[in-house]
């Protein structure tokens, strides 16, 4: 993979349920979930007992194509028209770099490009046709099993 775009279904806290229905509507398979008390906890920023359940992220296979469903980050307000996303994948952080500085000029940045515990590279923009994406370095799964990024 160098670039791949995926439709990011985000949700007001009921992406478990999201998911269990387009599992049974559409025949969705789920590949991978995570609940946000999956990842490691920042002592700076503790997350509420209450958000430690909801799905940070989640793969369904629907055909031949692969959606992501997450419950809304514990810090950003959900409303109407911000639950769908675009997240672009690449497996190069200069790529990740580039897309995010092109896509935020006159755009507004959700989230700041940094590393995270799944990513080298992670960032959320607006862009200045209203259109949010997600953007970020994925790794190896050889790399995630290590905790180190990809050497390419």
């Amino acid at each position: 993979m160098t670039v791949q775009l995926s439709s990011f279904l985000m949700m007001n806290g009921n992406a478990k349920e999201a998911i269990e229905f387009y599992k049974e509507v559409l025949d969705a398979k789920l590949l991978f979930s995570q609940t946000f008390g999956d990842a490691p906890e920042d002592p700076k920023s503790p997350l509420p007992e209450n958000m430690k359940d909801l799905v940070a992220h989640s793969i369904l296979n629907i055909g031949e194509t692969n959606i992501m469903v997450a419950d809304m980050f514990p810090s950003m307000p959900y409303r109407n028209g911000n639950n769908v996303n675009i997240c672009i994948s690449t497996n190069e952080i200069e790529k990740t770099t580039k897309f995010y500085e092109l896509l935020s000029q006159e755009g507004q940045v959700v989230m700041p490009l940094q590393q995270v515990h799944f990513s080298p590279a992670y960032g959320m923009i607006t862009d200045k046709f209203g259109v949010t994406f997600q953007i970020f370095t994925a790794l190896s799964e050889d790399a995630v099993k290590r905790g180190h990024q990809k050497d390419s």
